[in-house]
């Protein structure tokens, strides 16, 4: 169904049409019903854009301008979609009480919402002396008898009922008992959800005493890993151990290469020195005299000296800079292995969205009627 068309179509029909009523009969330009009209397209807008506060807003100046019942179902599905089940509940069920002409659809697209936001709540059933001032959270709940179960916030809450009070905790889609009463001390009775039959439920036996239930424990859905469980991403792990590898090879070489430099220096060396002391000379700085003769008799063994120093420099340097990728390598590995997210984590199941129209779950567009 198109929803502009049937926007379109309503807005058309937000003119006083019961002209005979008192409580209608105002002109077609009144300002009340074109500020009503406006903020209802508002709500219209906002609701297409998904942004369900600014048309649950929108719908709540409407209705306080225009109590109509198209504005307050379609209220109660902003409230519904916009993460407001209590205030949805609450206005679904005043839709159902008051309003008296609409059609069956719109009925039982009221009663469709009424029953899954409700999934989201708690429920309170109170059984009490007739007469008795009921209230949940210092706020009226009215007077016993109450028919229906008060919808509440999933939580404990605390229930009044004349000069005795009960706490009662209820997780969503559980329904709870508070009972007063001269039998002795109130208490709260868990009871399972409905399953379908909307008769109420005879009173149970009064409990032993006080029978305050804890709040269920509810599964989590999120599975519990091995820290030792391989990553759900190995290329990292198998990067970081080639690295290591190859790092580790690199260290042993070019250590290895330095230690042999370091032989050939240390034998030249040696043998500069052994040279020097059957010339009578100083073996300190022998290499850089520019005495001729020293010159022609140890320049040779010199230079080697030279090379040899200059290799065991170059073989430490790669050394170190391998171990270094080493130890990156594997760190690197070992924390990826460790720390990233695993092949068997639970992926939490995604919120279910369902797209809804403004009035009615599980159809598409705005299926409104009804005039101002």
């Amino acid at each position: 169904m198109n929803t502009r068309a049937i926007a379109a179509a309503l807005l058309l029909a937000l003119a006083p049409v019961a002209l005979g009523s008192p409580a209608y009969a105002q002109p077609a330009d009144d300002p009340i019903t074109k500020q009503a009209r406006a903020r209802f397209q508002e709500g219209v807008d906002f609701y297409d854009k998904g942004q369900y506060e600014n048309a649950r807003a929108s719908f709540l100046q409407a209705y306080a301008l225009k109590k109509h019942p198209a504005v307050l179902l379609n209220l109660a599905q902003s409230c519904a979609k916009g993460g407001h089940p209590l205030d949805a509940s609450k206005y679904f069920r005043q839709f159902l009480r008051e309003a008296t002409s609409a059609t069956p659809q719109q009925r039982t697209d009221a009663e469709s919402g009424l029953a899954e936001v409700r999934q989201k709540l708690g429920r309170i059933e109170i059984a009490a002396p007739a007469g008795t001032e009921i209230s949940v959270d210092d706020e009226s709940a009215g007077t016993a008898p109450i028919a229906d179960a008060i919808d509440v916030e999933p939580g404990t809450h605390t229930v009044k009922g004349g000069s005795e009070s009960v706490a009662v905790t209820v997780s969503a889609g559980q329904k709870a008992q508070a009972r007063f009463g001269a039998a002795g001390e109130p208490a709260a009775v868990v009871t399972p959800p409905p399953t379908g039959d909307t008769t109420p439920p005879a009173d149970p036996p009064p409990p032993a005493g006080d029978a305050t239930p804890p709040p269920q424990q509810k599964d989590s859905g999120v599975k519990r890993t091995n820290v030792l469980s391989p990553p759900e991403n190995m290329l990292p792990v198998y990067i970081g151990l080639g690295a290591g590898v190859a790092g580790l090879i690199g260290t042993i070489v070019f250590a290895s290469a330095k230690a042999s430099a370091q032989d050939s220096a240390d034998t030249v060396a040696q043998g500069i020195r052994d040279g020097a002391a059957k010339r009578g000379l100083p073996s300190a700085g022998i290499c850089d005299s520019t005495n001729a003769a020293i010159v022609r008799d140890f320049g040779e063994a010199c230079q080697t000296l030279r090379d040899n120093n200059s290799k065991v420099d170059t073989n430490a340097l790669v050394a170190n800079i391998s171990a270094g990728v080493m130890v990156v390598g594997f760190v690197g590995a070992a924390g990826w292995y460790l720390l990233a997210p695993k092949k068997d984590d639970a992926k939490p199941a995604a919120q279910q969205t369902r797209i809804a129209p403004i009035v009615g779950f599980g159809t598409t567009g705005l299926s409104l009627s009804g005039s101002f």
